[in-house]
């Protein structure tokens, strides 16, 4: 998959210019940036919380958003594949894939950049070969020209104190995943960013499971009265739902999220209910956490996003680190929730 080219905050935006449907015209756009310091500002004079005896949930919090915090997803190129679902006049449920071959560009510290990426699917047929080998050759320039751009831009000054500065490392980078509805007669969005949760919920322990082996504090989480969600993410003061957190790495693997109402107070990961919103992590065999798995359900919950009537769901995979070249790392395709 890599083209012989190639290496926080990460957006991957899906922008609809919906005259014709939410599905029929859809524009993929990955926004990524290297941070400018080692220690990103939420790991900043953050310690390991205790979850011995009793659990300092405050603290743990806090470690969840520093280990999410990092930029790691720069080192990678990867698979992802977006679907979409809507209902169409009939009522007729109408899907959509694309199966997207994603590169970064070689970033410099403090800098920002775009992913360049080549479709190799379209609603499960390949796109022909000889059209994809034109399309390669296509991406490995654009990849060369944006790298050029880059090593010859000017880098940002680092903060002065970037060397004092102390804290904890992160582990996994949370992504910031939005949908734009945009067309003559609705504007609207909807993001969802497991850090945002971490930072804005209260979280309740409920149990302690062992997927994949790994011990893991599942909470609920209730929106505090004081969230600041952004504009995109106001829908949650609206959810309950849970969030999952790895006891050894202290990272938040899983975010599931309902509509809050007298059904919602028994709902659990085992629920028959779609959640309106879902983020699932990964563990590389390095020990790096990326995503896995994103949805942002409108078609089941059409009122809670503002004019999002669809449902999106991204999955990433074959996950190849640049540095190290290692063969492609292959997950199985997640169960959608």
């Amino acid at each position: 998959m890599r083209l012989n080219c190639k290496n926080n905050l990460c957006n991957l935006i899906l922008l609809g210019s919906l005259s014709v449907s939410p599905i029929a015209a859809q524009n993929i756009r990955v926004d990524i940036s290297k941070r400018a310091t080692p220690i990103p500002q939420p790991c900043q004079s953050v310690v390991p919380a205790s979850i011995e005896g009793r659990l300092d949930i405050p603290a743990l919090i806090k470690e969840a958003i520093c280990k999410g915090a990092g930029d790691m997803l720069i080192e990678y190129s990867y698979v992802m594949n977006v679907r979409s679902r809507k209902k169409d006049k009939p009522g007729q449920i109408k899907e959509e894939t694309t199966t997207y071959e994603v590169f970064i560009p070689n970033l410099k510290s403090g800098m920002l950049t775009r992913g360049i990426l080549l479709v190799t699917n379209r609603n499960g047929i390949p796109v022909p070969p000889a059209e994809l080998e034109k399309e390669r050759l296509k991406t490995g320039e654009r990849l060369e020209k944006e790298e050029e751009k880059i090593a010859g831009a000017d880098v940002p000054a680092p903060p002065t104190n970037s060397i004092a500065i102390k804290g904890m490392l992160p582990l996994g980078m949370y992504t910031h995943h939005t949908i734009n509805r945009l067309s003559r007669v609705r504007i609207g969005g909807a993001s969802v960013d497991v850090g945002d949760f971490l930072g804005n919920c209260d979280l309740m322990l409920l149990r302690r499971e062992r997927p994949d082996g790994r011990e893991t504090l599942v909470f609920r989480f209730t929106p505090r009265p004081d969230a600041h969600f952004e504009i995109n993410e106001r829908y949650a003061t609206q959810l309950t739902g849970e969030i999952w957190i790895d006891t050894s790495d202290r990272i938040a693997t899983r975010l599931l999220g309902w509509p809050r109402g007298p059904a919602a107070q028994s709902l659990t990961a085992s629920s028959t209910a779609p959640p309106a919103v879902y983020a699932e992590m990964m563990r590389l065999r390095e020990g790096i956490w990326l995503p896995r798995l994103i949805r942002i359900n409108g078609l089941d919950y059409p009122t809670l996003f503002d004019h999002i009537s669809f449902d999106s769901i991204w999955t990433y995979s074959d996950f190849i680190h640049f540095s190290t070249e290692i063969k492609d790392y292959k997950v199985n395709t997640p169960r959608i929730p």
